[in-house]
Parts: C-alpha cells; structure tokens; sequence
C-alpha cells in the first residue's frame, strides 16, 4: 500500500523524522518496502514564465520561447507543445535535469539551427504517470496562487512529497486506509490524530428486501444506498488527484476520485450506479426494493467497467442486481452500462461490506484483482460503512454540487460485543519484564503503562482487580478477539525490541508411549524379515483402476486441489500394487514392503467416517540371490514361507494367532487367503494375490497381499509383554526329533493339525512344524499325506527313548481321537 506522508501528517501531529516514522512501522508489522521521494524527481525543474514566443524560422510546428525562470537574463528555450502562448506560467527543465517521466537528460542542444536552452515540461514528463501529453503544463490552469519564476516546480505542484510502501498483514484489514495508518502512528508516538470530520446522515430509511436477498446482505453485515442529485461531472481539484496518483490511482472525474479517495482515506470501497440508466433497465420509477443482491445464473453474461469486455459467470458468483439485471459484480467492479459517464447528473451510492469468501470467487471469475475487492477479501468493518457514505457525501456536496437525497440501509445487527477481560498475571507471566532504555531500568509494566496503551488503542475500559474489562473499538474487531490478541497489541506498541530475553524453562527429553514402542518394533521386525517400509500419499482420485475389486467406498475433500488428490484413501494396498508393478517392471527381482498409515473409511451407516491405523504390506518374487537357489534360478515363494513372515512378527510380540481358511475375498486366489483372528476376533487377513488383479498388473503369482488393524495388535501386544524383557532359561539337554505321517482328508487344513499339536498338553514338546505334503493316487481319492516334524527336549536331562516315545504315543492317541487321520508306518 503506497500511503502519502503529506497526507498521513495532516492526519497525526507527528513531527518524527521519515526515517524514524519508517523503523517505528516496520517494528511494529508495517514493514517499509520502500520509501519513495518525490522532490528527488523534480530537481532542476523550476517554474518559468514565458515573456516571448515566436515561430521557429525553418520548422512550422516549432516555437522559440524566452522564459524567465528567475534568473538575470531569460532562456531561450525551442518547444513543440501546441499550447504553448505568451504570458503564461510553466514547468522549465534546466540544462543537467533528470525527466523522471521520460527518463532523460536535458541538455543542450541545436534543433535546426536554433539554441535550445532548456525544456518545457508536460506533467507526464514531470513523472505524473497518468496525464496526457496532449501538451505542456499550465500553471494556471493547475494552481492558484501562482508561485514565482524560478520557485522549484515539486513544490509548486505538490511534488515535495514522500510516499511509504507498506506491506499490509493480512490480519490487519484495518489498516488498508490512511486513516488506519494515522491511528497506528498516532499510538506508535503518542501523536494527536486528527481524523476527518464526521458527516452525519439524516434522512436513513430501512431498504425493504426479500429474506433471500436479506440473509446474503447478512453474510457481509450491511448494505446501503444513497441519493445524490444535480451533480455536475467535471475534474477533481488538483489536490485530491494528486494524493491518487500518490497512492496509485488514475484520476478519472470528481465523482469516481471522490469515491477512489474516501475509500483510500477510509478503507470503504464503494460503487455509483448512474440513477438515469437505472431508471430505463426498470422502465418505471426507481424503488430501492427493486435492487438486490443474487448469484448469478450459470452462463450469465456481464461487462465490467475497467476493460469493456464481457465475461461469463459462474453460478457461484455474487452480483448486485437492478430489475432483475446485474449492475456490478459485488465488490469488484461495476458495470459499464451504469457506470458514471460525462453526462451523469443523478446518482445512487453503493456502500456495503461483504463476506470475503464471495469476492474471492467474484474476484477469481471475473480475472481482476481491484483495490476494492483487495480490501473486501481482507475484510471490512460493517459498523464504518456510514461513517465512510457520509464523508463521500460530503465531498461530493462540496465538489461535485451534490444534493443529497435518502440513504436505504439495511444492516445485521449482531449480538453485543462481550468485554474481553485482559488479566495483568497473565500478561506479566508472558511478556515479562521491559528494558526502559529512557533510565536503563529493567521493570515489570506499571498498570499506568498499559492503561496509556488501551487508550491509544482507543479501548474503552474498567479497571478490576486483577486486570481491564476492555470494550473493542469497531476498527479493530475483526483482529482483537481474545486476551492473548491484546497481549500481543500491548507487546507491539510497546516494541518487541525492548522486553529482556530469557531462555524457556529447559523441555526433558520426551518418551515414547507402550503402544509406540510396540510399533517401532513391529517396524524393526519386518525389516529385520526383509521388507522395506514405504510411505504413499494419504490423497487419492476419486476412483480405482481395480474397482471390480475394490469395494471401499472413498470420501471426497470438500475443496482439493487436483483431481488426482480429490479423494482419502481408504486403503493401502492400490498403492503397494503399483509400487511392486514398478519395481518389477524396472528388472528388480521382487518387492517386499509394508506401510503404517491411516486409512478412511465410512461407518456402517455411512455417515461419519472412521479413521483405522492399518498394517499393510505386499511380498511379491523372490529377493534372495539367485546363486543361492539350489538349481541356479529363480523359485516361487511358497504361500507357507510367506505366511511364516507374518508368523515371526506375532511370535516376536508373544501374540497366539489362529490363520483360518477364506473361501471368498475379492483380493485373494481362491482357496489360498486366510482370515488372521486374535482370541476369535479377526483383526486382518493374509493371502495370495487374486490371479485377475496379478494379471492385470504383471505381477508373478507367487505375489502376497496382508493387512492388519494396528490399534488391535498394538492393545494385545502391550497387554501381553507389558513392554518387559522377556527370557525364558534355555535347556543344555540335546533334543529328540521324531517325524509323525498321517494320511489326512485333503480339505482338512493343516493349520488345524498344526494347532492341535502345539495346544495337546505334552511337557516334553518343545516344537513343531510341517515338513512335508505328499499328494498321490496312492493315497485314495481326496486323500493326501503330511509329515509333521515334533522337537521333544527335557529340562535339564537328556531323554531316553522310551520317555520320548510316551511323549509321543500319547499325542499321536490325541490327534487320532480329534481328526480323521490314517497313521502311515
């Protein structure tokens, strides 16, 4: 925000050098990007007086000129400008001066034979970025009174003045006009301020709406319209356009900069609809109920005032409307058949605050950022909004020849603002003690100091015991909404600078949870077992390429930013898939991998999500060396050695797993995927991968899916280790191993067997495990044959044969008593 210093010092009786003025705002938010000195600009540029003029002598378009520019003798200066007559006051660049305008040096020169001394100037030439140069600058057409010859032409002409740029936060709204910029100075120095002159509306009725137009008027706080008549367009005074082109703005006439300025000057934007124009859209008298707000139709066209061009809106858009006509995109820009013209006599003034999300949207169709809307999309201050109508009232009376009519308001009217309680303990405890630099002191703040501060804050308070019941001004209700905001206000004013610094209270190392410690180490597992950890992105699109398969419904992001993250995942495994299909396609002889991540699922009833830590992973080839295999290549991965992964990692937490056979899941091969069930209560499921969806995405069938509901794992895990050293003493005695052949049905799962063994009370057990199927016609039809490995060891002492074979007899007359088993000899 460019602020004019002339203009913020009429405003605050501060007298602080630009330097100073520069450190006190930086410090307190308002960094100074720049500081621009407008006298730099005009140096050897004077004001001179033409005493004679004749035509050039060869050129028919050239004029010699003797002007006195305060010196003895007057220069002969050669001008081209069309304007150009005797007796008239004008700007002379000597010989030496920089033309900021055109970025040039005069100097001098001969143009067809005659001597050129100097130039006279055009205001653009003078760097007023939006005049013409239809010729050179008339003193008297710009100034009165009329400085004398040689007087510095910056000072003549308003030039001496120096702009700030200021970069505004965004939570500072407030501050986007001079007079906020006036109020912070002013509590920053201890200034005077002066602020403009209210202008009080008298003639204010209620603007009659329907309730649809109502509740959008609602979202934004108010909206209102005002009557000016017999206004006369012409140029604004010379004074108001330069303080616009200051702060950036083209002069255009004095009802458009007189709105230009007051919204500059006040942070209100608003907007004049031309009152005849309105008045042929209805065709019948004008009613302020005929105006209104609504979104616009789909499609919809307009044609804004900046570019005369039309674009098409989206339903989203938020447009003032006339007779059912859009006469302006809200607080962006008017259209340009309503907009002031030349010929403009009647007006209706539109001021009103909207919600900032609206002139995002209205900003973003229409491809045009504007001061106005720049200011609502930070917001605006509803409670000011007729502060602002009636200084533009004001003005417009006095330079335009206004009268004024009605003003149709209509406002929301929220509920009292609650005092906000600022205690002094808890402001002491968090800002600490200050370093008064005047007497080198170091000092808690005084409740006299804070005290000052909420008056230059223009806070209203009651002093309590332990602190101020402070009432908020309206200018500062959009950023002072909790104690801690005015803590950090009094920090500001005060100077960050000046509080004594201290370390914090030293922060002990942090400790992991028991069910963080039992993740870590089911990572450090599963690694030690050979797979890698991968992380894929939480955002997915709205579909999967596997959707025959996937059955999961996705939850949608309200707002995403591509389609492609549109979308929570709601599982891991789509991710896996495609990392294996990566890995393999680039000559990696298989990929073993496992993620811990949340997924996103919707309830039962579909109406809350639920958000599940799941253990997911893929095993898919081989990874061992290929030198290692016995015949040189390559073998699949059986689905026993890959289940044993997952066997390690429950054993490893002292967790009983049951693996019982799946029938049908949409991922698995039929027939080869087990249901994993802690305590009869299934928590996952394991299995080779679907033929259809390993076809799909080439992956070998020797490739395995697994997913596990963490939080149930991680409850039963700390249950059953509380997280202590576990150690068993381990036997000296040398073990007896003893193989067990059975003839067994062939859908009689061996896990069932194996079970059985492991749960059959023999003391003398210590292991056992499959070594061997055997499937032969031999056997009988459905029949076939596994070989079980038992381990029996003692205690301390070496068994014999005849305790071995009790051992074993008695768990043989076990299984034969539990399944339809066939011993083989």
């Amino acid at each position: 925000m460019r602020v004019s210093l002339q203009w913020l010092k009429e405003l605050v009786d501060c007298d602080q050098s630009v330097p100073d003025i520069s450190q006190q705002l930086s410090l307190a938010g308002f960094e100074v990007d720049a500081i621009e000195d407008l006298t730099t600009l005009t140096q050897n540029i004077v004001v001179g007086f033409v005493l004679q003029q004749r035509p050039h002598p060869a050129v028919d378009k050239l004029n010699i000129c003797w002007v006195d520019i305060g010196q003895d003798i007057p220069v002969q200066i050669v001008c081209g400008a069309p304007n150009i007559k005797e007796g008239i006051h004008v700007p002379v660049a000597k010989i030496g001066a920089k033309l900021p305008g055109v970025e040039s040096t005069v100097v001098s020169s001969q143009l067809r034979g005659i001597l050129s001394n100097g130039m006279i100037c055009s205001l653009k030439e003078l760097g007023r970025r939006f005049e013409s140069t239809h010729g050179v600058a008339i003193l008297e057409e710009l100034i009165n009174p009329i400085p004398t010859p040689g007087t510095p032409i910056g000072l003549a002409l308003g030039m001496d003045d120096i702009i700030l740029e200021l970069a505004i936060t965004a939570n500072r709204p407030d501050s986007l006009s001079i007079v906020g910029i006036a109020r912070e100075l002013a509590a920053l120095t201890g200034s005077e301020l002066r602020l403009p002159i209210k202008t009080s509306l008298n003639k204010i009725q209620n603007l009659q709406s329907t309730q649809e137009v109502k509740e959008m008027i609602n979202r934004g706080g108010i909206y209102t319209i005002t009557e000016i008549k017999e206004l006369k367009v012409s140029d604004s005074p010379s004074w108001m356009q330069r303080r616009l082109e200051s702060a950036g703005i083209q002069p255009v006439n004095n009802i458009t900069d007189i709105l230009n300025y007051v919204m500059i000057e006040q942070g209100q934007p608003m907007f004049a609809f031309d009152k005849d124009i309105l008045e042929s859209i209805s065709e019948n008298d004008l009613r302020p109920s005929s105006l209104g707000l609504r979104r616009a139709l789909k499609g919809e066209s307009f044609s804004h005032s900046d570019q005369k061009e039309t674009i098409q809106l989206s339903s989203d858009c938020l447009v003032v409307i006339y007779a059912g006509q859009p006469i302006a995109l809200a607080g962006v820009t008017e259209s340009a058949l309503t907009m002031v013209t030349n010929t403009t006599s009647s007006i209706w003034l539109e001021a009103a605050v909207y919600a900032p999300q609206d002139i995002r949207v209205n900003s973003r169709q229409a491809g045009l950022r504007t001061d106005s809307s720049s200011r609502f999309e930070k917001g605006v201050i509803p409670d000011l909004t007729l502060e602002a109508v009636g200084r533009a009232v004001r003005l417009l009376e006095e330079f335009a020849g206004g009268v004024t009519g009605y003003t149709w308001s209509s406002q929301y009217i929220p509920l009292s603002e609650t005092p906000i309680f600022l205690r002094n303990s808890s402001l002491q405890r968090l800002l600490g003690p200050v370093h008064f630099k005047e007497n080198g002191t170091i000092a808690c703040l005084s409740k006299q100091c804070i005290d000052k501060i909420l008056l230059a804050l223009d806070c209203q308070f009651e002093k309590m015991n332990d602190g101020w019941n402070v009432a908020i001004p309206p200018t500062r209700q959009l950023d002072l909404q909790r104690e801690i905001d005015l803590i950090e206000e009094i920090a500001r004013l005060i100077g960050f600078d000046n509080f004594t610094s201290h370390l914090p209270d030293p922060i002990g190392p942090g400790g992991l949870s028991s069910h963080q410690q039992v993740e870590r180490k089911i990572r450090s597992l599963l690694i030690n077992a050979g797979l890698q950890e991968m992380v894929s992105l939480s955002l997915v699109a709205s579909n999967n390429s596997d959707e025959t398969i996937n059955s999961q419904e996705r939850i949608p992001l309200a707002n995403p930013l591509l389609a492609e993250t549109s979308h929570l995942r709601e599982s891991l495994w789509p991710e896996h898939i495609k990392a294996a299909r990566r890995n393999l396609q680039a000559s990696q002889p298989g990929y073993w991998a496992f993620e811990i991540g949340h997924v996103f699922r919707l309830a039962d009833d579909k109406s809350i999500p639920e958000q599940l830590e799941i253990l997911s992973g893929i095993i898919s080839g081989e990874q061992r060396p290929r030198t290692w295999n016995k015949d040189g290549r390559m073998s699949n991965l059986g689905f026993y050695e890959a289940f044993s992964i997952i066997k390690y990692i429950f054993e490893s937490l002292k967790i009983t797993i049951i693996a019982l056979p799946i029938s049908k899941h949409p991922l698995l091969h039929p027939g080869r995927g087990a249901e994993i069930l802690i305590d009869q209560y299934p928590i996952g499921w394991f299995g080779q991968i679907h033929p259809q969806l390993a076809d799909q995405n080439n992956l070998p069938e020797s490739s395995y899916l697994f997913e596990v509901r963490l939080e149930e794992v991680l409850s039963v895990a700390v249950e059953e280790t509380k997280l202590r050293p576990f150690f068993k003493a381990f036997s000296t005695a040398p073990a007896s191993d003893r193989d067990l052949s059975m003839i067994v049905p062939s859908n009689l799962p061996s896990g069932d067997l194996l079970q059985a063994i492991l749960q059959a009370k023999i003391p003398l057990l210590e292991n056992a495990q499959l070594i061997d199927r055997f499937d032969s016609e031999q056997m009988g039809e459905g029949k076939c044959s596994l070989t079980f490995r038992l381990r029996y060891r003692g205690t301390r002492e070496t068994l014999t044969d005849k305790e071995v074979n009790i051992a074993h007899q008695a768990l043989t007359l076990d299984l034969l008593k539990q399944f339809p088993i066939v011993l083989r000899v």
